[in-house]
């Protein structure tokens, strides 16, 4: 970005300044880490330059800062008891389940693919259910790291820093094509590295939501200017993805911020909706009504990260998808096996998990849904600061945003897609715990205040009685 002519060796610095956070989040602090994690996620891209270099362990730098991480919780115990206390996470024992039942998937999986387990397929399933399962442990690592305020506050500074860089580089690509009509060639995919521009955009679904619900509820003026500054960035990138999931998803989730938040915001939506076609760009009109200016015509395959995704034709393979899951419909076929027998991608996250986890893998993604919006409606009704109940309300709206998009494609198993929602998450749940045990704590010094005062008062009052029978037998003594 400041066309010095460095961007070739930032790989090389990135790979080498993992080592010293993982040996800084084992013996210092740990949440070094988390911010390192954290601020290259919105882009994935540069870090993903420094995981496939042909150096010693490049893939495997994310994993040394994860290991220094968990380690460090040992030889940090003594600073871990200066930390605020949050308690156990309310959602331990179900992202336990949720890993195990995971495992139990990926090998059941390769006894459907053959029983090979030492296959170059079943490796690279491994590899996958491996990244896959570091945004749980994303969640368990923030919630009983990031405890102190000043490290949440270096977090959020890292990530403005680092979605300004995100929509400031789409810009920079965007303007190199031609967008007065739509094409599908001239797509621009955005920061995430191997994942295309549809991924890009339910990412910014997910955050641009979460901040227009901050914008509306925080008051504080310099927070409210960042907020903006996202917010158009967010959207300029939601509106020229061209992904239509993404637009559904954005105006799913402001409708739903209207309807709880304030039914007058309905008013400027509904009208938006009567002019949608005189307001957005003509390419945007192009790709919402389904027509393509060249090749006169739909198109049929995109590939992704490998993956054959099916746009035009993709009813045909949510077909598929359900006569998977009809013929094993407790468990599924194991994890990542659709893809291994179909050569496709389901372009829609809950029929990839039905068909290759069955009814119960569903239920268990459902719950996780579920639990995360109760996260943050109960952060949003019994914060005990304005801010936290702006948190926690924009990351329901998140969540709401999550769970639309989804119908559009797999938003949930990818790191540089899930990553800042887990970590939000694990921050709303550790302001609920650290609220319930402040309370818990009132309430126990209430009552001890309570009995202390009907003991004082009983002691009184037995004086009293003492005393007036002492008073009563003083005649006869006489």
């Amino acid at each position: 970005m400041l066309r010095l002519g460095l961007s070739q060796y930032i790989p090389y610095t990135i790979y080498g300044l993992s080592f010293v956070v993982a040996l800084t989040a084992f013996f210092y602090r740990r949440e070094i880490g988390i911010l390192f994690i954290a601020f290259f996620l919105p882009v994935y891209v540069v870090l993903h330059k420094a995981l496939t270099l042909d150096l010693p362990f490049a893939n495997d730098i994310v994993d040394f800062v994860l290991i220094g991480m968990i380690l460090g919780g040992l030889v940090q115990s003594g600073r871990e008891d200066q930390k605020p206390a949050v308690g156990q996470s309310p959602q331990i024992w179900l992202i336990i389940l949720f890993v195990g039942y995971s495992l139990i998937s990926y090998l059941s999986g390769s006894f459907y693919l053959g029983g090979d387990f030492m296959s170059d397929v079943n490796y690279q399933r491994l590899a996958d259910w491996k990244n896959y399962m570091i945004v749980p442990l994303l969640y368990i690592l923030t919630y009983y790291t990031l405890r102190e305020r000043k490290w949440k506050y270096a977090l959020f500074l890292l990530l403005f820093v680092s979605f300004i860089a995100m929509d400031l580089k789409f810009k920079e690509t965007f303007r190199w094509f031609q967008h007065t009509r739509y094409a599908h060639e001239n797509r621009v995919d955005g920061t995430f590295g191997f994942l295309n521009g549809n991924a890009f955009a339910a990412f910014h679904v997910i955050c641009t939501l979460f901040l227009v619900s901050m914008f509306l509820m925080d008051r504080h003026f310099r927070r409210r200017i960042a907020y903006g500054l996202l917010i158009v960035g967010g959207v300029f990138c939601i509106l020229y993805s061209y992904s239509r999931g993404a637009y559904v998803g954005f105006a799913a989730g402001l409708v739903f911020i209207a309807l709880v938040r304030s039914r007058k915001l309905l008013i400027p939506l509904f009208l938006f909706l009567l002019v949608w076609k005189v307001v957005v760009p003509s390419s945007v009109v192009d790709r919402i009504e389904g027509t393509f200016v060249e090749n006169d015509g739909r198109a049929g395959v995109i590939s992704v990260g490998g993956t054959n995704l099916e746009t035009a034709y993709r009813s045909e393979i949510w077909k598929e998808a359900l006569s998977i899951f009809s013929a094993n419909p407790v468990m599924g076929t194991g994890f990542r096996t659709f893809y291994e027998k179909t050569g496709w991608d389901t372009h829609n996250q809950y029929l990839k998990t039905l068909s290759e986890q069955g009814v119960i893998g569903l239920l268990i993604y459902l719950v996780l849904y579920q639990r995360a919006f109760m996260s943050g409606w109960r952060l949003y009704k019994g914060g005990d600061e304005d801010l936290l109940r702006a948190f926690g309300f924009s990351f329901v709206c998140a969540v709401v945003g999550s769970m639309v998009v989804n119908f559009f494609g797999d938003r949930w198993t990818y790191l540089q897609i899930g990553g800042i929602y887990w970590i939000a998450w694990a921050l709303v749940d550790q302001e609920n715990s650290r609220i319930a045990l402040e309370r818990q704590v009132e309430g126990s010094r209430l009552e001890g205040e309570a009995m202390e005062t009907i003991g004082v008062e009983g002691s009184v009052a037995e004086a009293r009685v003492q005393g007036s029978k002492g008073s009563s037998e003083l005649p006869q003594n006489i």
